[in-house]
């Protein structure tokens, strides 16, 4: 700029030099003298009013002489002439000052928009119609990691972008569409980014596009955040929908467990009884062997619901897997490979040992059931530290140290829609004859019950792989293995108030009682209970835990204010720890769980009457 202007005012005082030299040789003074005045109009150009003041000064200084060494005042158009160099040079004077004002205000445009471009946060980046970059600013270096020098002059596709989508951009501009386009672009180092692109079209003085200015934000970072919130809503819902579930198992186990007591008890009853003979017999041994296979089947739903308590323990899985290899391979066949692949290290977990089993035969056996025509199948075990990143499994287990168990298969795989209801109950893609659809929903409640977690991957047509987290335990626990309860002595009358809303469960309780020896009133609800103390006591109180009008609990502290020290064993198809759960009962009391056998309930009977009486009781006595 500086150069310019020095040409042009070097150039004006020239013009004006030559026209005063002109008009002193040559004949046409009058003309000469009026060419004067081309030099301040050369001088605007320079935008500087001092300089173009001087060169008028300059015009009219050497008319002015030659006007004097010629002679030439008394000529009116000479006097004309001068006087209209000096309002031209005026005007000129202006006119630069104005020019002067315009370009420091540009220049001021200038910088307060390049001081934007440079403090902006989004990476903005100019590029021509083919797409090779003529500006970069700072933060297109932070996001893309190339310096302006890297950048400027190379084509655009180093970031990634395609010759289609330069010329998708470059039609944008043309069109004055500033419309956002959400595409991906390549670090320098080699990671991808998810980008936000605004075009916008620069034009020149004609009004025609010759650059296209860009401006880039990262979405990365927002991308990768709400995946990760789509994936834990996603998994929250699945864990709602699980624990619902888990619920409604939970509540038709109860009302199962009720109705196998009954035929169980019964069964056993007539079996003993001898009814019957020969096909009778044997369809009686057939309803007790269905009766059992529906009491399984209620265990496993009350263990997907998690209130199925268990014996825990601290157990090396390295010693479940080598015992696994030889009583699963011959369950495969021979067009089935099994890869076992044990830790060098010890793996202890904290969980029930024939629970454990049951999970590894159930994902062993889906693998087989999963691979028709023969295949491998890898079970392999080992440690793995979880951290505050969701890691695809459910429930979502605390970051810590996991031993992690991962079986795959190569069979035929799982589409996405199939995958997401797996774990559920009764959901099976096998027939209707080969599965209850009970048997991962059992291993979930297994692991999940454990404090675990398991997750699930698949591809149709390439294989399955389950991947099992179950928490480091510290050391082996103690075993304490109780011995097998027998059938105790026949009862001498004790007096026995059983309190059942149930009919069936009542008389059937009732029955087992009596022929055992055992005085027995019964109840078919809290209140009517409570009538029964005003006028008997009682050696036991045999009650329902979840009743209509009045609870198994407050029936027994009630009836202990009556009788102070009365022996009290709660029964419900509900499991100790799902009651204890929901406030029901405390961990401390005597609870059979239904469906028992005859021979559970008079042990438990048994034990509670020839227990030694608490010292209060004693004295209250």
């Amino acid at each position: 700029m500086r150069t310019t202007s020095g040409t042009l005012l070097a150039v004006s005082v020239l013009a004006v030099t030559v026209a005063g030299v002109v008009a002193v040789t040559m004949p046409a003074k009058t003309l000469a003298i009026g060419m004067m005045v081309i030099g301040p109009c050369l001088a605007v150009g320079s935008a500087k009013p001092r300089a173009v003041a001087a060169v008028g000064a300059y015009a009219l200084v050497l008319t002015t002489w030659i006007a004097t060494a010629k002679g030439l005042w008394t000529a009116t158009v000479e006097s004309r002439l001068l006087l209209l160099i000096l309002c031209i040079s005026g005007l000129c004077v202006a006119l630069a000052y104005n020019r002067q004002v315009a370009e420091e205000q540009a220049a001021k445009s200038r910088a307060r928009l390049l001081e934007i471009v440079r403090g902006s946060r989004a990476a903005i980046i100019t590029s021509s119609l083919r797409g090779y970059i003529t500006g970069w600013n700072p933060a297109a270096e932070q996001m893309y990691g190339y310096t302006a020098q890297e950048a400027i002059g190379k084509s655009i596709m180093m970031l990634g972008a395609s010759r289609d989508e330069i010329t998708l951009i470059a039609g944008l501009a043309r069109r004055h569409r500033l419309d956002e386009l959400e595409t991906g672009r390549v670090h320098k180092d080699g990671h991808k980014l998810t980008v936000s692109v605004s075009v916008a079209g620069l034009l020149d003085r004609n009004g025609d596009l010759f650059e296209v200015c860009s401006t880039h934000r990262d979405l990365t970072a927002k991308r990768s955040m709400e995946a990760r919130e789509r994936l834990l809503s996603d998994r929250s819902a699945q864990a709602e929908r699980l624990e619902s579930l888990g619920r409604l198992a939970g509540g038709v186990a109860h009302d199962f467990n009720n109705l196998l007591s009954i035929i169980l008890n019964y069964t056993d009853f007539a079996i003993e009884q001898g009814a019957g003979v020969g096909t009778a017999q044997d369809d009686l041994a057939r309803v007790r062997g269905a009766a059992d296979r529906a009491r399984t089947l209620c265990r496993q739903l009350l263990i997907f619901a998690r209130s199925e308590p268990g014996n825990a323990e601290a157990i090396d899985l390295n010693l479940i897997l080598a015992d696994s290899r030889d009583l699963l391979a011959p369950m495969l066949g021979e067009h089935i490979e099994l890869a076992v692949r044990r830790a060098q290290l010890p793996l202890l977990v904290h969980a029930d040992r024939t629970r454990l089993d049951q999970v590894l035969m159930n994902l062993i056996i889906n693998a087989r059931d999963a691979m028709p025509q023969g295949g491998t199948i890898s079970v392999e075990a080992g440690t793995t530290e979880i951290g505050e990143e969701p890691i695809g499994v459910h429930p979502e287990v605390r970051p810590g140290s996991y031993v992690e168990l991962v079986v795959s298969d190569t069979g035929t795989g799982m589409a996405p829609e199939v995958a997401a209801h797996i774990f559920e109950p009764f959901f099976t893609t096998k027939a209707k004859d080969r599965g209850t659809g009970l048997g991962l929903a059992t291993v979930y409640g297994i692991v999940s019950e454990a404090g675990g977690g398991i997750g699930v991957e698949s591809e149709v047509g390439v294989g399955t792989t389950f991947r099992l987290l179950l928490p480091v335990a510290a050391e082996h626990a103690e075993q304490d293995r109780g011995a097998a309860p027998v059938r105790p002595p026949v009862a001498h009358g004790q007096h026995v108030l059983v309190v059942e809303d149930e009919e069936g469960v009542r008389d059937l309780v009732v029955r087992i009682l009596k022929e055992h020896g055992y005085a027995v009133t019964a109840a078919g609800d809290g209140p009517s209970a409570l009538e029964q103390f005003e006028h008997k006591r009682f050696d036991l109180l045999l009650t329902d835990v979840i009743m209509p009008n009045m609870p198994g609990p407050t029936v027994a502290r009630l009836a202990q204010q009556s009788q102070p020290g009365l022996p009290v064993l709660f029964m419900s198809g509900y499991t100790e720890r799902l009651l204890g759960a929901q406030q029901f009962i405390d961990q401390e009391i005597e609870l059979i769980e239904k469906p028992f056998s005859a021979d559970e309930l008079l042990d438990r009977i048994h034990r509670l009457l020839t227990a030694p009486a608490p010292e209060t009781a004693r004295g209250q006595r």
